[in-house]
């Protein structure tokens, strides 16, 4: 990327950052919002977010953090169409500086739905179409909405972040039984808890417009968050890689 093409990258990431933020798409332990959980634990009340991962680990510490990045259709989330644009233009830079080739995109479901679609439209691409399942409370990829064209070969998982791979693992095998390949996958934020990684080992490669590091670091630029805040998450995130 040239130095213009990183100064608007740059640009791009902070403003969204920002929108992210005036949304309420970044919640804390303290937010007062119906996400949050409090519960015994040995050293006292634990009060914080669950995460897929608790689904098949229910005792992990619970986290500090929670990214909402789902649309108002989707369990009323916050983002608006106009922020999910503003993702998928900065997915766009992103894949593009990166050199990755794909025929079509596919939103890894639900919440990579909206990001699929805008990227797909706005780099002229295929939309592929995933279903998801829920049953008792977990939740699982599991087919394709309709057959894939012989034209398509080769696609680009989207979704809005990545914790430790888990739905990406199935995403990639639904579309690996249908003989389609699969490289790349491209989140909004990278929680940093494994999920590159977890990916790698199904030799994939992980595109992220944030770490969640490089977003803690815009927050506490922006004075949105303290450093002290920054650091307590960063321990967390710690111990659970």
């Amino acid at each position: 990327m040239n130095k213009a093409s990183s100064a608007a990258y740059y640009k791009a990431r902070y403003a969204l950052a920002l929108n992210l933020w005036d949304i309420g798409a970044f919640l804390t332990a303290d937010s007062k919002h119906p996400f949050v959980v409090e519960r015994d634990s040995p050293n006292g009340k634990e009060r914080g977010f669950k995460l897929k991962l608790h689904e098949t680990n229910p005792d992990a510490p619970l986290s500090p953090f929670y990214l909402n990045l789902r649309t108002a259709n989707n369990k009323n989330g916050p983002l608006t169409q106009e922020v999910v644009d503003q993702a998928a233009s900065c997915m766009q830079m992103m894949v593009a500086n990166e050199g990755s080739e794909f025929d079509a995109v596919a939103g890894f479901p639900r919440a990579g739905d909206p990001f699929a679609k805008s990227l797909a439209s706005f780099m002229g691409k295929s939309l592929v179409k995933l279903n998801k399942y829920e049953h008792d409370g977990k939740r699982k990829v599991a087919s394709l909405e309709l057959p894939i064209p012989v034209s398509i070969r080769r696609v680009l998982g989207v979704d809005d972040l990545i914790t430790r791979a888990d739905t990406k693992r199935e995403g990639v095998g639904v579309l690996r039984d249908e003989g389609i390949e699969v490289t790349d996958i491209a989140v909004v934020v990278d929680r940093e808890q494994g999920g590159s990684d977890g990916l790698a080992a199904l030799g994939c490669r992980l595109l992220a417009v944030f770490t969640i590091t490089k977003l803690l670091d815009f927050y506490v630029a922006m004075e949105k968050i303290s450093p002290q805040l920054n650091s307590d998450i960063q321990k967390y995130l710690a111990s659970q890689v």
